[in-house]
């Protein structure tokens, strides 16, 4: 590997191109410094050094790689740090507050907090890996929100003003991953030009798809709570817990159905969201 190949490849280590753009970039970029390197052999310097001239005139690889980022990914990486650093500081703050305020220790909720405020911190400091892989990205950002929505009803049993304070903090947190999670499919989709009404049927078929996956895992997690509360814990606990991970795995194909048919992809992701939701009231009613 060469110097501007290496050059190149600490520019792309700013990005979350998936494999096949970042092959496009990479060639483009190479042509780009390929070019002005000959420019400056025509002029009798030797190759060596117009190799490093033409790195020079290219410009800083982690400026050039984060202007890239935010060109073709606007927000996306630092909505991730934010999410990601905002889940760590809540876990802080509020393992203080339920320890000296209610005198309460769980010390196993912090430790569940950290690993997903880490695991989505990770991803924005580790977007070039990550972003290859945009559904697993979007089960870590779901995963988030999701835990973030349980915190709510931790909150809410929290005595003191300060409750308010934290139960805005997770409502927005929760928000944001939505809206990272409906953006990061949008952008995991074929950018070739469309037309913008064609796009914005995409964007709402996004949208409305999310939205079921929320509703679905809401609905699961009040009825595995319910059950919990009246039958303890046990291994039927699984099956309203099943639909999330039936959904996760739903959607990654729904994503490509939206790419071609967002309106049949509206129809299919309801119909999904009617027997995701109806099975474990089944299958429990008849164990």
């Amino acid at each position: 590997m060469n110097r501007m190949e290496k050059h190149i490849n600490q520019v792309l280590d700013q990005m979350q191109s998936p494999p096949d753009e970042r092959k496009d970039i990479k060639e483009e970029l190479m042509s780009h410094l390929e070019s002005a390197k000959h420019h400056y052999m025509s002029q009798g310097i030797a190759e060596e050094k117009a190799e490093q001239q033409a790195i020079e005139d290219f410009g800083n690889s982690d400026i050039i790689g984060h202007g890239l980022q935010e060109t073709m990914y606007p927000h996306q990486r630092s909505l991730l740090y934010f999410i990601g650093i905002a889940s760590l500081l809540f876990g802080a703050l509020f393992y203080i507050n339920m320890s000296f305020i209610s005198g309460e220790d769980e010390p196993i909720w912090l430790l569940i907090q950290m690993i997903i405020g880490s695991a989505v911190t990770l991803s924005a400091i580790n977007i070039a890996f990550m972003g290859r892989y945009y559904w697993s990205l979007n089960v870590i950002v779901l995963i988030a929100a999701m835990w973030n929505g349980l915190n709510l009803s931790v909150v809410e049993q929290t005595p003191g003003k300060q409750t308010i304070v934290f139960w805005v903090y997770l409502v927005i947190m929760v928000l944001l991953c939505i809206l990272f999670v409906i953006r990061n499919s949008y952008y995991s989709a074929d950018q070739t030009p469309i037309a913008k009404k064609s796009r914005t049927i995409m964007i709402v078929s996004y949208t409305v798809n999310v939205t079921f996956g929320i509703m679905i895992c809401a609905a699961a997690l009040f009825y595995t709570y319910a059950m919990m509360i009246f039958g303890g814990y046990n291994w039927i606990l699984l099956i309203p817990l099943s639909s999330i991970i039936a959904w996760l795995i739903f959607f990654k194909f729904q994503m490509k159905l939206i790419q071609n048919r967002p309106l049949t992809a509206i129809a299919v992701g309801f119909s999904f969201l009617v027997i995701a939701t109806i099975s474990p009231f089944a299958i429990t009613s008849a164990i």
